[in-house]
Parts: structure tokens; sequence; C-alpha cells
């Protein structure tokens, strides 16, 4: 059973800030890499949806939640399952 006191890996080594990191540097790379080799039609398209998956990684940074929140929402759900 996992204690609610004791911090979890995330809230010392954030690993979700390493993963937006990474995708938004490769997306970055990705966007100037496609500005030579894509049709000039068919840019635009390509690189909003890069720049999208760049606003939805931002997204989920800042609004998701922590290791530690969710542990301790699922153990508040399991607490009321075992009351009712």
């Amino acid at each position: 059973m996992i204690d609610s006191q004791d911090p979890l890996p995330e809230s010392k080594w954030t690993w979700r800030r390493l993963l937006v990191f990474g995708v938004t540097v490769a997306c970055l790379l990705l966007i100037a890499a496609c500005v030579d080799r894509v049709l000039a039609k068919d840019l635009p398209g390509v690189i909003y949806a890069l720049l999208g998956m760049i606003g939805l990684l931002a997204t989920y940074y800042l609004i998701a939640p922590s290791a530690e929140h969710i542990v301790s929402t699922v153990q508040a759900w399991r607490h009321r399952k075992d009351s009712a």
C-alpha cells in the first residue's frame, strides 16, 4: 500500500517536464525540417498540426495532476468504497 505521506518520485524528479520538453524540442525540429522538405501548399497544415501538438503538451504540463494528487484521489475513492 502506498503511504500518502511519503512523497512520490515525481515531486523530486519531474518526468512530465522532461517529456514535455523533449517532445516540444522534437516538434520544433520537425517544423524546421519541414520548411525545406514539404510542398509549399502543404506546409501550413503540417506546421499547424505540430504547433497544435506543442499546445496540447503545454496544456498537459500545466493542467495534468501530479502523481501525488492521483494517488490521494484514488485512496479517497477506495476509502469511500470501503466505508459504503
